[in-house]
């Protein structure tokens, strides 16, 4: 049970009606995970793109005859080839059940997927990595808003709105798996970058809040048990291992290796609890919690085990054919384009995702892919169609690189294997619409309905759930309500949130997202 000054700050800032349906939810304290099916992921991954992209340029499930309505006449943006008819359309994999299979634009040349000019080798990684039986699309969710700051918000947590009113899904995760995984995991949640704001976890403790990770470096100042890096704790840093203790003295079942300074700091807390207001109260708590983390951060040389691990290993040693004609230095990136248009800067933040995965020191990973589509132009489309699939061929590679990489702790099961990945954007952007003689109205605005895609453990792979209209309106799907009743209707950001808590192993009972929410059936394995 949670303590009485984190009991009474929630009351104050959200009334004793919402404090009930937390403490139901379980979301007053972290739970241990109690899964047993080995499928289950022990990691989340977010992949932001920021801005508002267009899926349906990238994973198409609308029916052929509605696509010359929604999407133009194949062009070029750049000299990059973009747009397409419905007959160059292919399935990654042959369908799975009654769901559409995951299907994209062949862009490539099936005989040469690294050749150029009329061809794109981009989102042809999802064929070279066989990423289909793990990586399934949830299409036409509504956000509940087209504004980007509570659009980001409606992604990380499920509910549209100026502030956070659930925590963001990572955080929720981040405490769900924190008991089982304190010892091992220091770093239960990690922002390596975002552009578009930093998750939230609202109402949690202190472990399921976000730090912010964006290089071996940044750490070294904070984090960094060398005295090197830190030489003026020289002769300080000794540590012994005990039992851990509460805010309150009282053990948490788990041990720590603290310094003598940590020590008496950690001490201080308890000394100082019930002489003033409960506000106070719960601040000294949550200084004594982040104290124990940053204490288990330092005891395990966070530092050190990054600087060992390798990041970006199989698209360096083993750098895929198709990618031939893009940058030889660079695994994360892309290029196109009359004057030789390329991205880079993307490897830096995938090796760092990627080092903290390896390295089993975190749960929750979120990392914006820094292209930012936020165009509000006439080439808005053109812009999406070719950016957008060269970010989204980026994903592919780093779903190949969880694919290669073994699972700490779990022999026979890959990276991939423990852990979802969500590929999202805050909402999408307005639709292409054919006239009466045939030219295209290309609006660039912001668009309430999105796509998210789900790829790793427990995802039921190579399915497009959902669909759109060719006005870009999400369509009804199948929901089992919080209630355990069936429904079908159009899904909303708390539906997405749900799924991804259920592919994670948590019961529907175990959270709260204000407003209702349902898991959309056929993203979770059977």
């Amino acid at each position: 049970m949670p303590n009485t000054s984190r009991r009474t700050l929630l009351k104050w800032a959200l009334g004793a009606g919402q404090l009930a349906l937390l403490d139901r939810a379980g979301l007053l304290g972290s739970s241990t995970a109690h899964a047993a099916d080995v499928d289950v992921p022990s990691r989340l991954v977010v992949l932001y793109i920021p801005g508002g992209y267009r899926p349906a340029y990238y994973f198409t499930p609308m029916e052929d005859a509605d696509i010359p309505l929604c999407v133009p006449t194949p062009s070029n943006h750049s000299g990059e080839p973009v747009f397409f008819q419905a007959s160059q359309l292919v399935n990654l994999a042959p369908p799975n059940g009654s769901y559409k299979p995951l299907r994209t634009w062949q862009s490539w040349n099936p005989a040469d997927p690294a050749a150029r000019g009329n061809y794109s080798p981009l989102m042809y990684g999802y064929t070279h990595f066989a990423l289909a039986d793990q990586l399934s699309v949830l299409h036409g969710i509504d956000q509940g808003t087209n504004d980007h700051s509570s659009a980001f918000i409606s992604s990380m947590c499920g509910v549209a709105g100026a502030d956070y009113r659930a925590p963001a899904v990572h955080s929720v995760i981040a405490n769900h798996l924190y008991e089982k995984y304190r010892e091992s995991r220091p770093l239960p949640f990690v922002v390596v970058t975002g552009e578009r704001g930093t998750p939230v976890g609202m109402g949690l403790p202190s472990h399921a809040s976000p730090l912010r990770v964006p290089s071996i470096e940044a750490l070294k100042p904070m984090l960094s048990a060398k005295p090197s890096d830190n030489p003026w704790w020289t002769g300080l840093d000794a540590r012994t291992e005990a039992p851990e203790l509460d805010v309150r003295g009282k053990p948490t079942g788990g041990t720590l290796k603290t310094t003598a300074i940590e020590r008496f700091s950690l001490t201080r807390a308890q000394q100082l609890l019930d002489r003033s207001t409960a506000k106070v109260d719960n601040y000294l708590e949550g200084l004594h919690g982040s104290l124990s983390s940053v204490s288990r951060v330092l005891a395990t040389d966070v530092v050190s085990v990054l600087e060992k691990t390798k990041g970006i290993e199989m698209m360096t040693s083993n750098r895929p054919a198709y990618l031939s004609s893009y940058l030889s230095n660079q695994s994360f990136t892309y290029t196109f384009g009359l004057a030789n248009f390329h991205l880079t800067g993307l490897d830096s933040r995938m090796d760092m995702a990627l080092r903290l995965l390896k390295a089993d020191l975190c749960t929750s990973v979120h990392v914006s892919l820094q292209q930012d589509f936020d165009t509000h132009s006439g080439l808005g489309h053109g812009y999406s169609c070719a950016h957008g699939r060269g970010m989204m061929d980026n994903v592919a590679r780093f779903l190949g690189e969880l694919k290669a990489a073994p699972a700490p702790g779990k022999p026979g099961k890959t990276l991939l294997d423990d852990t979802l990945v969500l590929v999202m954007s805050e909402f999408g952007r307005s639709w292409a619409s054919r006239s009466s003689d045939g030219s295209y109205y290309l609006p660039d605005d912001h668009h309430p309905y999105t796509s998210i895609c789900f790829a790793g453990g427990n995802v039921a792979g190579n399915r497009q759930v959902g669909s759109y209209t060719t006005r870009g309106l999400g369509v009804p799907v199948d929901i089992i309500e919080e209630n355990g009743q069936a429904s079908k209707r159009v899904p909303r950001s708390a539906d997405a949130v749900t799924t991804a808590l259920r592919i994670l192993g948590m019961e529907a009972h175990e959270f709260f997202i204000p407003g209702g929410y349902g898991e959309v059936v056929g993203l979770r394995k059977a």
